[in-house]
Parts: C-alpha cells; sequence; structure tokens
C-alpha cells in the first residue's frame, strides 16, 4: 500500500516513523521545503523559540537534552533532522503538491516539477501554521521599504541602524520586537489589540542536568510526566473553568505595573478581552522593550503603505526602512495551498462553512483521507506534539485496517463527524475561547473550529484507535 505524506514538520515525521516502525515501506515523505522542520525550518526570525517548555515539546521516543526550558528554534530544527533520520530515504524535499484528487481508486497528487504520484492513502500535515497571512494594505506591493513577514525572514537581513516598522503583536512580533530593538535604530510597533503577555519562565540547563538526562532514561521520563500533568490541569482553565483566568488577568496587570513606569503606556497594554479567549503569550522582555525610549507603540492600525512610510488609521506617518509583517498565518484556510477534489467535490467546497473533521483528522467524502494537527484539535496548554502522535498511530491502525480489505477505502461517516462536533460545541459553549473576542480561533460566523474542548488524555484515548462504528469500507472503483 502506498502512503504519501505532504509535510515534513513534526506532524508529517510522527506519521512517517509510526508506519515505519509499523512495517510499511512504500512510503513517499513530500515537503516543499528544502530542510524538514515544518514551522521550525520557515520561521527563523531572531529571537524565535518554543513556547511550550522543552520537556513536553519532542517526541515520547526520541530524548533530547535541550540547552534551555523553553529550546530556541535552532535547536528544535536540528532536533527534528536527528528524528528525520529512519525516514530519510522515503523523503523528498524541495517538492511540494499542486494538487489531489481521487480518482475512485487511489489519490492522483500533482506535484510542483510537474510529475505526478499516486497514493492509496494520502496524510495531509501541512499544519495550520504553514501559509502566511500577508495584509491587504495599499502600497504594499511596490512599498519603498523592504517588507519582510516573520515566517520568511531573510538570512541576509541586516537591521542595524535600520528604521523598523512592525506590524502585529502576537507569539511572533513579542519574541522579534526585543530581539531587534538593540540593534535597530528605532522600532515601531503597531498594535490592534493588546495581548496578555505573561513572564516567560525560562532558563538554560546546566551541563550536569543535561548530561543526567542523556545518561539517565528515567529522569526525563519523570521530568515529562510531571510537566504534562502541570499543563494538563491548565488547561481545564480555559474549557471548564474560564473563571480561573481572572488570576493571569491580575497577574498581567501586576507584571505592567512592574515593568512599564509610562501610565499612558500602562493603558495601551491593557487587554480588553477576557485572559485566554486569544492566545496567551510568554516574554519577560516584551513589556520593557515597548518602554524603551527608541521603541514606539501605536494602537491605531496601518492602512497603506505610501512608499517608505507606513500610514496608520489616525493620519499618523511612520518612516521605515523595513516592515516586518508579523501578521500570522491564514488559520482559517487549512489546506490553503493545496487543492483537495474528493469523489463529490471539492475539500474547499466542503469547508467553505468552516473546516470540520472527526477528531480532527477525517472528513466524509475523502476517502483514504488523514489530516494531521486538523480542524478542532489546537490546545490552549501543552504541546501539540501529543496530539500529533497519536494521530500517526490512527494512521498507524487505518492502514493496518485497509491491508485486511483489499480493494476498499476507508472513509469517515457523516453520522459520526456530526456527534463528534456537536460534543465539541457543547463543551465549547462555556469555554473562554467563545467569550466574543474576534480571535483566529473562530470562524465567520463566530465558531471555534480549531480548539480542543478536553484533555490531551482524553484526545489520546478517542484518537489512537479507529473506531470502526464511525468509519466505513467502501469499494474501490473496478473492484
Amino acid at each position: 500500500m502506498r502512503v504519501v505524506v505532504i509535510g515534513a514538520g513534526f506532524g508529517g515525521l510522527a506519521v512517517a516513523r509510526a508506519l515505519h516502525r509499523a512495517g510499511e515501506r512504500d512510503l513517499l515523505v513530500l515537503d516543499r521545503a528544502p530542510r524538514v522542520g515544518g514551522t521550525w525550518q520557515a520561521n527563523t526570525y531572531p529571537g524565535v523559540a518554543c513556547d511550550a517548555p522543552s520537556h513536553l515539546y519532542r517526541f515520547s521516543d526520541v530524548p533530547a537534552a535541550w540547552s534551555r526550558r523553553f529550546a530556541p528554534g535552532a535547536e528544535i530544527g536540528a532536533y527534528l533532522e536527528r528524528c528525520a533520520e529512519p525516514v530519510r530515504e522515503h523523503l523528498r524535499l524541495g517538492c511540494g503538491v499542486r494538487s489531489a484528487r481521487w480518482t475512485g481508486r487511489a489519490w492522483e497528487l500533482v506535484l510542483d516539477d510537474g510529475t505526478t504520484e499516486v497514493a492509496d492513502v494520502l496524510v495531509a500535515a501541512t499544519g495550520k501554521l504553514s501559509a502566511p497571512r500577508v495584509p491587504d494594505l495599499p502600497g504594499l506591493a511596490g512599498a519603498g521599504v523592504r517588507v519582510v513577514h516573520t515566517a520568511r525572514w531573510p538570512a541576509d537581513l541586516d537591521l542595524t541602524g535600520r528604521r523598523v516598522v512592525v506590524v502585529g503583536t502576537g507569539a511572533s512580533a513579542v519574541q522579534v520586537v526585543p530581539a531587534v530593538a538593540d540593534d535597530a535604530a528605532h522600532v515601531t510597533v503597531l498594535q490592534r489589540s493588546a495581548p496578555y503577555v505573561l513572564d516567560k519562565p525560562d532558563r538554560v540547563y546546566a551541563e550536569r542536568w543535561r548530561a543526567l538526562h542523556e545518561q539517565v532514561p528515567v529522569v526525563p521520563v519523570l521530568s515529562r510526566l510531571l510537566v504534562r500533568a502541570a499543563f494538563e490541569a491548565f488547561g481545564t482553565f480555559f474549557w471548564r473553568w474560564p473563571r480561573l483566568m481572572r488570576l493571569l488577568e491580575r497577574r498581567h496587570a501586576q507584571q505592567l505595573t512592574r515593568d512599564v513606569a509610562d501610565p499612558a503606556l500602562r493603558v495601551a497594554l491593557t487587554p480588553t478581552d477576557r485572559a485566554g479567549c486569544k492566545r496567551p503569550l510568554i516574554s519577560s522582555d516584551w513589556h520593557r522593550t515597548l518602554a524603551r525610549p527608541d521603541v514606539s507603540l501605536v494602537t491605531s492600525p496601518a492602512v497603506r503603505v505610501d512608499h517608505d512610510t507606513v500610514v496608520t488609521a489616525d493620519g499618523r506617518r511612520h518612516p521605515a526602512d523595513v516592515l516586518v509583517l508579523a501578521t500570522g498565518f491564514r488559520t482559517e484556510e487549512p489546506l490553503a495551498d493545496l487543492p483537495v477534489e474528493g469523489p463529490r467535490g471539492s475539500l474547499a467546497q466542503r469547508w467553505s462553512r468552516g473546516p470540520h473533521a472527526h477528531l480532527g483528522i477525517s472528513v466524509p467524502g475523502f476517502p483514504n483521507l488523514f489530516c494531521v494537527y486538523g480542524p478542532g484539535t489546537n490546545l490552549g496548554a501543552g504541546s501539540i506534539v501529543d496530539v500529533l502522535e497519536a494521530q500517526a498511530e490512527h494512521v498507524v491502525d487505518a492502514v493496518r485496517l485497509l491491508g485486511e480489505r483489499p480493494g476498499h477505502a476507508l472513509e469517515v461517516s457523516e453520522e459520526a463527524l456530526a456527534t463528534h462536533e456537536a460534543w465539541r460545541e457543547r463543551r465549547l459553549r462555556r469555554s473562554v475561547w467563545t467569550t466574543g473576542c474576534t480571535s483566529w480561533y473562530l470562524d465567520a460566523t463566530g465558531r471555534d473550529v480549531h480548539n480542543w474542548p478536553a484533555t490531551v488524555a482524553a484526545y489520546r484515548r478517542q484518537a489512537r484507535r479507529v473506531d470502526p462504528t464511525a468509519y466505513r469500507f467502501v469499494a474501490l472503483r473496478g473492484s
């Protein structure tokens, strides 16, 4: 059975490694990037690092002697290169997929180089953070400044003595702004809404501690269990007891008072939303950096680019040598760059009213197609790697079942998806994610299509194996 995985990040490698361990050898992993790593090969901006504790942010079977509690991006990239070694022969890098079409017997893929591949089973592991969002600003295309997105950071970019304007105050902004402020002549940050940014409890691990993790296997296991338990408990604040998020709001106010002396700046940095309804951020440098005299916070959004000047809605003009777009990704369009045509229509049509998948993995009408980090599997707290590993086990189980039923494909039922989505929506009604704020978690109708409203352990129990009552076998054409 031919299995093709699209994407060589954490999700794609999780699936490829699991299939390889299960004895599958007719396996191909495609990625348009020149290296494995997914978001960690794409995001190389200054200051990039993981915002989940390193003990959680790894595969369960591949130890890592991280240098610090929150590993820097380059270190995570090197870790994934090491994890890719067992499946290196199955990788085809620098080659993306233009389209995928179900023929009645298999998936036919058209690759970027014009060639085709056929897959009995197709795994879409492109992730949510792969298609950069570029704002529709008049004048941006012909700007007289250098424009860069944080997910496409040029290796030759030197900001020394430059005037830098940063659009956005999300996860990448709170990392990149403190990292470049010392080099730039001046940094201007354009903020639409103030995020909750809490202190980052980071620290460097001593050599003795790293050696202990490498030489005594039980140490990283225990560390991982303790950190996971703490984050499972914290995760309940998002979907079970959202009132406990008031504790984060108070902590944020205390940190602002400590780090920002200017009362007007403190007001500008005070969020108006509930903590947790948008992604909480961590940085011990963000507020202090914005309080510097060579850094300006502007609370009016950009409306156009006038040659070498960014104009905001309040009419002010902000000269720039470099415009940094810390504007995130097109999360409302899963598989945005991959047209998928099933036997009864396209996936884009199916998801035109919001993306939904059973356990974030399978979509009715798309046989033998499995998503990784699909709709409804994002976490408020914890490591997405635990979710990805469960989804990888799900794919392995599906391939096993297909091997037992030659001439058939596996397709999730409409009833299973409807039951799953009804359960999600009931639980999401009381979550902090649906308290009225605008975030990338919500679709155009205000429904949360991204988050998982339960523990990671609960997800693993449900997703690790294929539920035979949720799927049906369909005969392949000509069988």
